[in-house]
């Protein structure tokens, strides 16, 4: 009996020691590789990568200040790819551009290249992943301290807070970069595009010593550096930073780096740190075009600015009988007679002084009439 116990509990003791072994065993090889390589890629990637999502997948990036790029490749359900995977960088900078190949390293699974350190506000990197003889396009615009420095701004700036839709005073997006809030929009017939700075009660203030630049990705790559508007009539210097893009519809992308006082920001409209960000055909547009009134603004200065080099009264002599130095008020599409004077709008007064006009005085109608009638009198003698 005894004897039975003992071979009882040495064969449970067997079975439970056994136990472990024999479920390591059973687990399937290819979940422990996928788990094992998807931990690698995420640690070697590194934390604040950007990630773009594509029709077929989704392509994460971590550009690091000194230019060393890791890129990581993944399915629709989420696994990397490792296989059938490569690509090329088009690196622009001050000093011109370069295509720099994208190389699949082994041993993280990652596709690494080497580019120039980040020194511009933004710089625009293109790239072109082919992916199982698929291409994927896309261009990023990176600030000098990297995707890092995207996704640090981006974490941050969701904890100031702004209503979901909430437009600037102009009827333009506000974006919140660094400490700033910004109001952004571009005229949709001209392509100029203005950057209000406002302060906490969303009111413009003075641009100050900002600058301001904006990397766009619409029908091509931009990189515009915008200028504090000169002072004009009813516009103070510095209002406002502008300048010019070319648009034909609303972006898939616009990313506003802000230098000021030696320190700098970015924001990538729409952006969320940890999200993918969408770029595929039906992903949404960033609405910052719209109808704006500074065509017809900017032609009424140009005329004002006509008027101011005419003397601002019309003086027209008419001949005997009329008052010298008598007003021609001109109105629109108003035509002022002997000589024929025709006045545009607005309301200008113009000083037409003799002998620029001259107006025939009946002295000689009179004139002729009594030479005819004398000549007459001759004939009939």
């Amino acid at each position: 009996m005894k004897i039975t116990k003992l071979s009882g509990v040495s064969a449970l003791l067997l079975i439970a020691l056994a136990a472990p072994g024999c479920g390591k065993e059973e687990q399937p090889a290819e979940a422990n590789a996928t788990v094992e390589v998807t931990a690698t890629a995420e640690s070697a990637i590194g934390e604040g990568a950007y990630v773009e999502e594509h029709e077929s997948g989704k392509a994460a990036f971590n550009v690091a200040a000194d230019g060393n790029v890791k890129a990581a490749v993944s399915g629709p359900d989420g696994k990397p790819i490792r296989e059938d995977v490569s690509g090329t960088l088009l690196w622009k900078d001050a000093s011109g551009e370069k295509t720099l190949p994208l190389t699949l390293d082994a041993k993280t699974g990652l596709l690494v290249a080497a580019g120039p350190k980040l020194e511009a506000d933004l710089t625009e990197i293109g790239y072109t992943l082919s992916v199982a003889g698929k291409p994927w396009n896309g261009t990023l615009h990176v600030p000098a301290g990297g995707t890092a420095e995207l996704y640090a701004n981006a974490k941050g700036s969701a904890n100031l807070g702004l209503p979901e839709g909430k437009l600037g005073p102009h009827g333009g997006r506000i974006e919140i970069v660094g400490d700033d809030r910004l109001e952004l929009l571009v005229d949709e017939a001209t392509g100029e595009v203005r950057v209000f700075v406002l302060d906490a009660d969303l009111k413009p203030i003075d641009i100050g010593e900002r600058k301001v630049t904006l990397g766009v990705v619409a029908e091509a790559p931009q990189v515009v550096v915008l200028a504090p508007v000169a002072a004009t009539a009813g516009v103070a210097a510095g209002a406002y930073l502008t300048g010019k893009l070319a648009l034909a519809a609303d972006p898939l992308k616009v990313t506003v780096a802000v230098r000021n006082a030696g320190r700098s920001a970015v924001a990538l409209c729409g952006y969320r740190a940890g999200a993918a960000f969408a770029v595929h055909a039906h992903a949404p547009r960033v609405k910052v075009r719209m109808k704006t009134d500074w065509h017809a603004h900017a032609h009424a200065h140009a005329d004002l600015k006509a008027r101011a080099d005419l003397d601002p009264k019309v003086h027209v002599h008419t001949g005997a009988g009329a008052k010298a130095g008598a007003k021609a008020h001109a109105k629109a599409n108003v035509n002022v007679k002997a000589p024929s004077v025709r006045v545009t709008p607005p309301s200008v007064n113009v000083q037409i002084k003799a002998p620029s006009i001259s107006i025939p005085k009946p002295t000689f109608k009179a004139s002729a009439s009594a030479r005819a009638s004398a000549g007459a009198k001759v004939g009939t003698r």
